[in-house]
């Protein structure tokens, strides 16, 4: 997993010296055809074919208490995230990102997938069941 440049300081500044780290009460999570930079610039989402980015509150039903197993933690997803069935094709996607608003602005956490999805106009809905997102810290 990686954090913006941005979300790298707001979560140094709250472990060290105290500074408040407000998480989103929603997460927006994106889907993305290409690797952002470490600032999050380059995500880039699919445009049109009924794509939006999947709300989930912020909670821990959705996502449930991290795990440590071999060293590295992660914490995954508790319920399914499922994106609108594609009425064109989004390309290849390679990234998942976490963003505190619906539409705009840069991820603050996002990951590669392991495999990535090829979505064409009129795939079944790109899913994660539950568990299948597993955002981690070694």
């Amino acid at each position: 997993m990686s954090a913006s440049d941005v979300r790298e300081r707001a979560i140094l500044d709250a472990e060290f010296g105290a500074s408040a780290l407000s998480p989103p009460a929603t997460w927006y999570i994106g889907l993305s055809t290409t690797t952002p930079g470490d600032d999050g610039s380059g995500f880039t989402e699919p445009a049109g074919g009924s794509y939006a980015r999947v709300a989930k509150t912020n909670n821990a039903t959705n996502f449930p208490a991290a795990t440590t197993t071999s060293g590295v933690s992660e914490k995954k997803n508790g319920t399914a995230i499922t994106f609108p069935n594609p009425t064109a094709t989004w390309g290849l996607i390679t990234h998942v990102g976490f963003f505190s608003a619906s539409t705009g602005g840069t991820p603050l956490h996002w990951f590669a997938l392991t495999n990535p999805i090829q979505v064409n106009s009129g795939n079944t809905p790109v899913e994660f069941a539950i568990n299948a997102l597993a955002i981690s810290a070694d």
